[in-house]
């Protein structure tokens, strides 16, 4: 099993340059509704997004068989955390759970 901080960079990674296809294999079907919903509510929101965040992946605290993962976008717009919470699914790492933190 690949190491949680590796594939939350990964997964950080993919989200920046929009990358459907690795973002597809890191959800579980619960973690892609909520993805689908937070991406509607980023895009009603209106909120600008830099071209080229600078991106802090911080592997936290675990709770229970989960770990959450904070990524923290920054750019000339300001910053914004994106609240993740993985666990192994068979061996891999897969998002069950994300929030946009206020």
């Amino acid at each position: 099993m690949a190491e949680l901080q590796e594939t939350a960079d990964q997964f950080a990674k993919d989200l920046v340059a929009q990358n459907i296809a690795g973002l597809m294999m890191a959800f579980t079907p619960q973690g892609m509704g909520q993805a689908m919903s937070l991406q509607s509510q980023m895009a009603a929101s209106g909120q600008p997004q830099s071209a080229n965040p600078t991106i802090d992946v911080q592997v936290g605290a675990k709770e229970g068989d989960d770990t959450l993962v904070d990524i923290v976008m920054s750019g000339a717009e300001g910053s914004r955390t994106i609240a993740t919470r993985w666990k192994d699914v068979a061996g891999a790492w897969k998002v069950d759970a994300i929030s946009l933190k206020q």
